[in-house]
């Protein structure tokens, strides 16, 4: 199987598991923790978890130069520790559908800054599943339906913020791994992260909570799953040759799959237009990674023209 292709697939694992988050979630916040002391949970279980992995499968993993730390601070404040205070701050003022179809527009910038920094050509194939995944996501989070009525500019503004933030993890990780292993990478921008998240989390205030014992296995399965396990799969994923304009539609499958779950396990309502949103997201996927292989065939050819023009 071509790099490129397995890259997609390990895209497609990561936003799979990502689309438990919001179980997770959502029993730990019914049990008493806040929407930030989730996110902060999610992030230091996270750097535990793969800190303990990496230092028994390799020490040398583990250590960091100058640059690294760049990177990881970069990555841990801005792509983790950023994205959720706009994400729930855009929660907060303008509901969570409102704030869930302005963070699906998180494909789109991560289309224009591959474009412009990595030189990735925007087709009109990729355009147009670009659109499809974004009206996708509108069906399947709203049905169809959103109230504008009440959405201040200020909820608005965060959650493009948190959409272009998340965005973001993405360019800087492709940078950051042409020097430094996934572990790494993602064992100190977890961490950065959580230091970052420490003043809105209050952590102290989460001990009395996590002495229950559902509550930590719960805790400990947000660490493992939706952070751990996940963003390995998406880091080799980037790393694997893939387009960073089709990866972010290849990872919205966590979308399509979110909202089975929450029709199946909690128990959501899930309508005709919602069902007609996952359909819409699946064909985006469907086209984006048509695009994807439309690129690398066309590479192929271009390397093949090139090895006879050299031989001629």
């Amino acid at each position: 199987m071509e790099k490129s292709k397995k890259g997609y697939i390990y895209i497609a694992l990561a936003g799979t598991i990502w689309s438990t988050l919001g179980l997770f979630g959502t029993v730990l916040m019914e049990r008493g923790l806040s929407s930030e002391q989730v996110a902060f949970t999610r992030l230091f279980i996270g750097f535990i978890v793969l800190f303990a992995y990496t230092g028994v499968k390799n020490r040398n993993l583990l250590k960091l130069n100058l640059k690294g730390i760049i990177y990881c601070a970069a990555i841990g404040i801005i792509c983790q520790g950023i994205f959720n205070m706009c994400y729930f701050k855009a929660v907060e003022k303008a509901g969570v559908s409102a704030a869930a179809v302005l963070l699906y527009t998180s494909p789109l910038f991560l289309a224009v800054f591959s474009g412009i920094i990595y030189k990735e050509k925007i087709t009109k194939l990729k355009v147009v599943s670009l659109m499809v995944c974004f009206a996708g996501a509108f069906m399947a989070v709203t049905g169809g339906k959103l109230d504008f009525q009440g959405l201040s500019s200020y909820g608005i503004i965060m959650g493009i913020m948190a959409a272009v933030t998340y965005a973001l993890m993405g360019i800087i990780s492709r940078k950051a791994l042409e020097d430094f292993s996934s572990e790494t990478i993602l064992i100190y921008g977890f961490l950065f992260g959580a230091f970052f998240m420490i003043p809105s989390a209050k952590p102290v205030e989460m001990l009395s909570l996590a002495s229950d014992p559902m509550t930590f296995i719960f805790m400990m399965l947000l660490g493992i799953f939706p952070a751990a396990i996940a963003y390995i799969f998406y880091a080799k994923g980037i790393a694997s040759n893939t387009e960073l304009s089709v990866v972010g539609v290849v990872a919205s499958i966590e979308l399509i799959i979110a909202s089975f779950i929450g029709w199946i396990i909690i128990g959501e309502v899930f309508t005709i237009g919602k069902l007609l949103g996952v359909f819409m997201m699946f064909m985006s996927a469907t086209m984006a990674l048509q695009t994807g292989n439309q690129e690398e065939n066309s590479s192929e050819y271009e390397k093949t023209f090139e090895y006879v023009d050299e031989r001629i």
